[in-house]
Order: C-alpha cells, then sequence, then structure tokens
C-alpha cells in the first residue's frame, strides 16, 4: 500500500522541475503537485507503514529548498502523510485553500534565514571576572584556610559570576540585534537562549531575497552577518539559509484582528 508523503504549499501554478526530483522515503518517489486551486500540496508516494530516516530529514528540506527556487512555498511538519490524493485536496488544503494563498503571497520574495551566535564558556567567565575587580578580589581570597565559611563564599562567588555571565549574553545578543534587525522584514527567536548553559542566540529573520532601490536584500544581510562577525570575535557565529518560512507562516494573518476568545487554534497542518 502506497500512502503520500506531504513537503509543503505552493501556489498551483509552481512549476516542478522535469523529471522532478525525488523525494523521502524507501524507496523515494517523485514529487508531484495535488492541486486545489488556488493552491497545491507537494506530495511524494512513500510505502507503507511509514518509517522516516535521519536521510529523509534532509531529503524533506532539499524538496522545500528547490521549490523555494522557484516561489514561496509553505512548509509542511517533517512525516506528514496523507493516505490518497482526495485526503490532500480535503482535509490538508481544504477550505484553507484560500487563505493558504494569501500567505503564499505575503511571502513572495522573502527567506528565512537563521543567525545563532554562543561563545566559550571559560571565555566568557574569564572575560566577566576581568571586567569586575571585586570578582578577581574575591576570588584570589578563596585559597586560605576558612572550611565551611569558605565553600559558602565560593558558592556565592559562582553565582555572582553566572549572574555576570547571563548579563554578558543578555548584551551580546542585544548588540546582534541591533545590527541585524534593519536588515529584515520580521524577525523571531527559535529557542532558548541567553542562560548559563544557553547559547548566546539563536534567531530567524525574514529577508527579501532580492535587493530594490527602496530595500535591502539578502546580499546586505550577508554583509552585515560579516560586520557582526568582525565586530565580535569572541562569538562563533552561525549562519544559515535562505530557508523557507518556517518562523514567519502566520506573517499574512499578522494584520487581521484577533479572535475573540484568543489566538487561533492550529490544526494538525500547522493552520
Amino acid at each position: 500500500m502506497r500512502s503520500l508523503l506531504l513537503y509543503g504549499v505552493v501556489r498551483d501554478d509552481h512549476p516542478l522541475a522535469d523529471p522532478p526530483p525525488l523525494g523521502a522515503g524507501d524507496p523515494p518517489g517523485r514529487i508531484r503537485l495535488v492541486r486545489r486551486p488556488p493552491v497545491a500540496a507537494v506530495v511524494s508516494p512513500v510505502s507503507d507503514p511509514v518509517r522516516i530516516a535521519d536521510q529523509d530529514a534532509e531529503r524533506h528540506l532539499d524538496v522545500l529548498l528547490g521549490l523555494l527556487a522557484d516561489g514561496p512555498v509553505l512548509p509542511l511538519r517533517l512525516g506528514s502523510v496523507a493516505p490518497d490524493e482526495d485526503a490532500v485536496r480535503e482535509e490538508v488544503l481544504g477550505q484553507a485553500a484560500p487563505q493558504l494563498r494569501g500567505q503564499l503571497d505575503a511571502l513572495d520574495g522573502l527567506v528565512e534565514v537563521h543567525v545563532d551566535a554562543d561563545e566559550d564558556e571559560l571565555t566568557a567567565i574569564r572575560a566577566v571576572i576581568a571586567a569586575d575587580p571585586s570578582l578577581a578580589a574575591a576570588r584570589e581570597g578563596l585559597d586560605g584556610p576558612g572550611g565551611e565559611t569558605n565553600l559558602q563564599t565560593r558558592m556565592a562567588l559562582g553565582e555572582r559570576v553566572a549572574d555576570g555571565v547571563v548579563l554578558r549574553r543578555l548584551h551580546q545578543a542585544e548588540a546582534l540585534l541591533d545590527a541585524l534587525r534593519p536588515h529584515s522584514v520580521a524577525n523571531t527567536g527559535r529557542g532558548p537562549m541567553g542562560g548559563p548553559e544557553d547559547p548566546v542566540l539563536r534567531w530567524a529573520f525574514l529577508v527579501h531575497r532580492d535587493a530594490e532601490p527602496s530595500r535591502r536584500g539578502l546580499e546586505h544581510f550577508d554583509e552585515a552577518v560579516e560586520r557582526v562577525r568582525d565586530d565580535h570575535p569572541e562569538l562563533v557565529i552561525g549562519y544559515v539559509g535562505p530557508l523557507p518560512a518556517f518562523h514567519f507562516l502566520d506573517l499574512a494573518e499578522a494584520a487581521e484582528p484577533a479572535e475573540a476568545a484568543g489566538e487561533p487554534e492550529h490544526g494538525r497542518w500547522g493552520w
């Protein structure tokens, strides 16, 4: 028995390569469009029972990146499966098709990029101690006798240093965001950060792919990332993109009034 593995939603006239690329699964099938105008779902056949391996995650992303080269795409969760094309049309797209088309139109020409920044923990601790003479003096005084009192002093000093590391990471993150936000349309955090054991920054930015006289594009964002790398040699700064707008799928809804009962509910497909 064969099911359909889903990758994302595109406009119903979105072009595919000839022949279309292979999707995920073992053996992999070629992707195709299941249309419900004005949108279409990108699918490929997959054998039941469906098993998702590590290489399938890479292939899923490869398919999305290939689609993104020819227009906007709303990514679906890895491992999303439908039994047949009718289920795709009715359950995945269904009455949401006009709304999905609006989201695609809102994301046209935009791509997501990720910026991660971190600092070696020992480097951060040394910088915090070097910046506060009272911490350095307290540390030097720990080598003498003291027993329980000395242990309590060590614990208090450790807490002060940890607080200093957190504050340092907060300031570093603010500096990075101040430098990068002006080059983006929207931005949002992607996970825990700033804590003693967290990275300095894990952030997603929505950026125009192409520049125009009145706006900055992806090339300008690339240059901004290189500048912050030069300005912050103490940080290891990772940069990935362009990607589909994983973190900005509600962009088209941002200007609509919120529902009286609170945030709108999202179905199994992400909308």
